[in-house]
């Protein structure tokens, strides 16, 4: 029996992560629900969650605008992670990695991108494709920070929590 109603299909994805090659993708459900985003109305910004369920196909090799704002935590969040080397594995037709994006803002996550993002998709833009498949990331968003894999969208409280972050 499939699931018709808007709402339980959209409950259903809560904790699902981006997972796929250039050729194949598929969704699985990660190791732990307990970290399931919440659900925010109409995709509007929250201190940490947001869930983004796509109207339209993302641009090719790009994904969807990143409609929000970024605050001073946001930025200075970014610029940290830049700081200490971090890394984030993403691709762009990922809904995951949009939400990802769209808990930064569009300020915060281009510092993030002009340094730190690596497009896993060959079809992507600035795309490294044999760096995702080095550090041996298997789902998107994937952040490497410290020595350690974090996989699916991060609280981003929690990110800054994972690297001593004091400033959230």
């Amino acid at each position: 029996m499939a699931i018709k109603h808007p709402v339980l299909i959209a409950l259903s994805t809560l904790s699902i992560i981006c997972v796929g090659t250039a050729s194949v993708s598929a969704l699985y459900l990660p190791r732990s629900t307990a970290t399931a985003l919440a659900l925010t109305k109409d995709n509007q910004k929250s201190p940490s969650n947001i869930f983004f369920l796509p109207k339209e196909h993302p641009q090719l090799g790009v994904g969807w605008e990143i409609t929000t704002s970024s605050g001073d935590a946001e930025l200075a969040l970014a610029q940290h992670l830049v700081n200490i080397g971090a890394k984030e594995y993403v691709a762009w037709w990922c809904p995951h990695c949009h939400e990802q994006k769209l808990l930064f803002g569009k300020e915060a996550y281009q510092i993030i991108s002009d340094s730190i993002k690596v497009e896993c998709d060959k079809r992507g833009l600035n795309a490294h494709p044999d760096w995702c498949k080095a550090a041996k990331v298997t789902g998107f968003p994937t952040w490497v920070i410290n020595g350690h894999q974090y996989s699916g969208v991060q609280n981003l409280k929690e990110l800054a929590i994972y690297q001593n972050f004091l400033s959230w």
